[in-house]
């Protein structure tokens, strides 16, 4: 407990020492409202053809169902009249990094509470544009997904992955090379002050760092399996730990009901991670045809950062070995999108969009410029249905319930266009002019629709 002003405060309390109320699921089920949205048509998350003549019911914070349209409304506590609008699923960023919007010099030499303020303010941003869930891939945001869950801050879902656990002279080591190893007597590596990243080698150490993840409340693990664009000591083609390191992380994972994404950019280090259990492969830029081939075999979910990848190419100037690796992986993202869509591995909507408020902007862009390789339709479903899959491979570790699709039961995370995002997906991008009802866990966070309450 704290003392204020020589009254004892319990830890949660608010600051006149009342308590946050945070109601019980008895009283859940009692305050819940039934909503009914009319005058859509509805896109269900995994199918490129639109639901007509149905109507969407929420109860609370879950779709209760799907009923023929035209019925009597007077029975529901709030009627959303969609005027012709279209209905998916709330959007899903399944690469996402909270506490980076920032450059990185500035993040890791600011004061942590400087960069959680950041990440708060910029939260209602990301939801007010229709992303609804990010899963956090490397970030001390388990603070930010509990101040969002208990309605502190208004911003989308977050599984987070805590520290990016990678191996010395691997993708998040940052350290000056003039220090000696921590386990020398030298100072921590600063991403690992910040919560960001994890130095770890031998399988002990991964061990302990999963471990340590979790712990914090991670849903789950993400370790770097191969080279990095942005880090400066690792090729792309570089293998980072030995198949025993991984199999420590799944371990770690799988002993908790969840699972290991890696951090991977080639071939070689995509089959090591495959073979010993990792369930998602992130960046895949380095693939060849036989890697994606094998992830469609095992199940192994991928997301691409395709727009990431090609700004990258041109960010830095030649001669800096992260010029060269960028362009690199923006040269073979167009085969391994063709190698995706020929063997029908499951690809989630991810961005890893870093660096600053100019470039996160650009997170729906990023779906428009996946308009290369696929329909609108398909990529309307990598940004719901299979992220939201992908997502809920925690299993167990799931704090929340189904996303990405609407159906009985799903979470009430939805969006209204006043166009149809499947005929062209660059509808989503402007999203200022074409979103007009966001809701999130059942409430709605922005309305310009007519929306008339029934009578009682």
């Amino acid at each position: 407990m704290c003392i204020e002003h020589g009254t004892p405060i319990q830890a949660g309390s608010m600051v006149d020492g009342s308590r946050p109320h945070h109601p019980s699921q008895q009283e859940l089920a009692v305050e819940a409202t039934e909503t009914l949205i009319t005058n859509v048509s509805v896109f269900n998350g995994t199918s490129k053809t639109l639901i007509t003549g149905q109507d969407v019911v929420l109860l609370g914070n879950k779709i209760a169902k799907l009923i023929p349209s035209g019925g009597d409304t007077t029975a529901y506590g709030q009627v959303i009249d969609g005027r012709g609008g279209y209905l998916t699923p709330g959007l899903i960023d399944a690469h996402w990094h909270c506490v980076l919007a920032l450059p990185a010099g500035v993040v890791i030499n600011s004061p942590t509470q400087y960069v959680a303020a950041v990440a708060t303010w910029e939260a209602e941003r990301l939801l007010m544009r229709g992303i609804t869930t990010v899963r956090d891939a490397g970030g001390n945001t388990a603070g930010l997904k509990r101040a969002t869950d208990e309605g502190y801050v208004k911003g989308p879902r977050i599984y987070p992955s805590q520290a990016v656990i990678a191996q010395y002279s691997g993708h998040v080591d940052f350290r000056n090379p003039n220090f000696l190893p921590k386990e020398w007597s030298g100072r921590a590596d600063p991403i690992e002050e910040i919560g960001l990243g994890m130095l770890c080698n031998g399988e002990q150490q991964v061990l302990a760092a999963a471990r340590n993840n979790l712990y914090q409340g991670a849903t789950q693990i993400k370790l770097a399996v191969s080279g990095g664009v942005i880090s400066f000591t690792d090729p792309l083609y570089v293998y980072e730990f030995t198949e025993n390191e991984i199999e420590a992380g799944v371990k770690a994972a799988s002993d908790y009901g969840t699972y290991v994404m890696v951090h991977c950019h080639s071939a070689g280090p995509m089959k090591r991670a495959m073979k010993a259990g990792a369930k998602t492969l992130e960046h895949i830029s380095q693939a060849d045809e036989d890697s994606i081939k094998m992830a469609a075999d095992l199940g192994v979910h991928v997301t691409v950062s395709a727009l990431t990848a090609k700004n990258i190419s041109g960010a830095y100037p030649k001669g800096d070995p992260r010029q060269v690796k960028g362009q690199l992986a923006w040269d073979n993202t167009g085969r391994v999108m063709e190698w995706i869509a020929k063997y029908g591995v499951t690809l989630s909507h991810g961005t890893d969009l870093l660096d600053s408020f100019e470039n996160r902007d650009l997170q729906l862009a990023d779906m428009t410029c996946r308009k290369e390789w696929f329909s609108s339709a398909e990529v309307m479903i990598q940004t719901t249905g299979n992220a939201g899959a992908t997502v809920g491979l925690c299993g167990q570790r799931n704090p929340y319930g189904k996303l990405g699709v609407i159906e009985e039961g799903a979470m009430a995370d939805v969006l209204i266009y006043d166009k149809n995002p499947l005929a062209d997906v660059a509808v989503v991008e402007d999203h200022e002019n074409n979103l007009k009802l966001v809701i999130k866990d059942g409430k709605v966070y922005k309305n310009t629709l007519a929306t008339v309450a029934s009578p009682a």
